[in-house]
């Protein structure tokens, strides 16, 4: 997982997308748009199945900017030895990713042959044919998707019976901590005198806010790290509203971020906020990563992929004293990353090629420190596997397994990020009021009030109807996953 601003709120990027994602969802001006492309379609035989492509051409794949682009260019080689496939990477930047792929899908343009996005985006983008249906190529190379970990495989990939992408990253929230600190004796005996308890690992949010009340020292060491930049704060409350039982929608597609739950999670966050280093507002990604690799903050809540920089020399201060293990209750699953192929590329069948192959070799990259990629795959989730993309072990053999079986439990109580038409303007919405709370300007039920506030009317503009519908229907995809709503 990467974040970059680059100076942009995602707030600027949804006074336009909000707009456009109405119209896109609402069926207004886009109504009928699939099929209406000038765009090739390969040639199919008489039993529905895409002819193989011929010779070389070039694939160009759409990606957040940085890290994650990284894979592609590992096996660029290898691409092109088995499929003639010429890998041209188009970047774009991490906040801006939307509107930035909207514009150009809205045109019907082909600049896009392979497209690489979180799964949010899946419910307007399949609503309005943006997106080629995948079944009938999945005879030129089988993609095992029932290898495919079931909380990544339907709810992401599938829509209304079809396949629409490739799974590429599966993210998660994972609690990565200081066992240094956790196992020193002198750390144990004041805890147990200052609680009455020892100390643990925590499994609830009042004993997390108690070690990180505890480990506070300012100014060298903090209790605890959390996202509070614009743009993804939401997914930390998220992580907590889970754990309490909380609801994106009820069965009449109210708003319920505002439940009890709700407040109680955002209540937390802030506490929570007291114990991290300064600068709560200005800590995104690379930050929070820093500031449990640099050794001032005792337990970080982070996406899977930091473990790997910990036990990185190149990377980390505190190389051997990291340890991990799933968050409290229950472990939010924002964002990951899906391959798709847009329905206006002119190079359909090869641009499905690549997606396949990078797919299908995945465990050679998901645990590697220079790439933000996680596991998504069954068969990915082996200690002897975590390596490098060269072969070089990630992390010693005993932290490796630890590890991977953190990341096991995070996926038994996982909690599915919002995947339905409009999701990228309802997340927006609840970030900016989950920050505004966090800088504190709005208490947590007046910030979540008129968050719920916002979501009602974004759900009227889109069709309560539709949407009802539609969070029906994913509800049942990772319910059917076996992940607990």
């Amino acid at each position: 997982m990467e974040t970059k601003n680059n100076g942009i709120t995602r707030r600027d990027l949804m006074k336009t997308a909000v707009v456009a994602g109405s119209a896109l969802v609402g069926g207004g001006v886009l109504t009928g748009l699939a099929g209406c492309g000038t765009s090739s379609t390969p040639a199919a035989s008489s039993s529905g199945k895409v002819s193989a492509p011929t010779g070389t051409g070039t694939v160009a794949i759409e990606c957040d900017a940085g890290q994650n682009e990284a894979p592609f260019q590992w096996f660029s080689s290898a691409l092109k030895t088995k499929y003639g496939a010429e890998v041209n990477m188009i970047g774009l930047p991490f906040v801006g990713q939307y509107q930035r792929l909207v514009t150009e899908l809205v045109a019907r343009s082909a600049v896009y042959d392979l497209m690489v996005f979180p799964p949010q985006f899946m419910g307007d983008f399949v609503a309005k044919g943006f997106l080629e249906p995948l079944d009938q190529y999945t005879s030129l190379v089988n993609p095992n998707l029932p290898d495919v970990m079931p909380a990544y495989r339907d709810p992401n990939l599938m829509r209304n019976g079809k396949l629409y992408a490739l799974p590429y990253d599966g993210d998660i929230l994972m609690l990565t901590y200081r066992q240094d600190l956790f196992s020193d004796p002198t750390e144990q005996a004041n805890f147990q005198k200052k609680y009455g308890r020892p100390l643990a690992v925590p499994t609830t949010w009042d004993e997390f806010i108690q070690v990180a009340q505890f480990f506070t020292r300012p100014p060298h060491l903090y209790g605890a790290g959390i996202y509070g930049q614009r743009g993804f704060c939401y997914a930390w409350f998220v992580n907590i509203m889970a754990a309490y039982g909380g609801k994106w929608f009820d069965s009449s597609m109210n708003a319920t971020v505002n439940s009890p739950a709700g407040v109680t999670a955002l209540t937390k966050l802030l506490e929570i906020a007291n114990y991290c280093p300064p600068g709560v507002l200005q800590t995104g990604y690379p930050q929070l990563n820093q500031i449990f690799l640099d050794g001032s903050t005792a337990m970080v809540i982070q996406w899977d992929d930091l473990p790997l920089k910990v036990d990185n020399p190149a990377m980390s201060q505190v190389v051997g004293k990291g340890s991990f293990a799933p968050c409290p209750v229950r472990n939010y699953m924002p964002y990951s990353r899906v391959m798709a192929v847009s329905a206006f590329s002119n190079n359909k069948a090869r641009a499905y090629e690549v997606a396949a192959y990078m797919t299908l070799e995945g465990y050679k990259y998901v645990y590697d420190p220079n790439c933000g990629e996680d596991p998504y795959r069954t068969s990915q989730l082996h200690a002897s596997l975590v390596k490098t993309h060269t072969g070089q072990p990630s992390m010693p053999a005993a932290q490796a397994s630890e590890y991977v079986n953190a990341i096991k439990g995070c996926i038994a109580t996982g909690y599915p990020e919002l995947s339905i038409p409009g999701a990228p303007q309802y997340l927006d919405l609840l970030d900016l009021f989950v920050n505004q709370a966090l800088a504190g300007t709005l208490s947590p039920k007046a910030a979540l009030d008129s968050a719920a506030s916002e979501w009602d009317s974004l759900t009227q503009s889109l069709g309560v109807s539709s949407q009802t519908a539609a969070y029906q229907a994913w509800i049942t995809s990772f319910r059917e996953a076996g992940i607990q709503y």
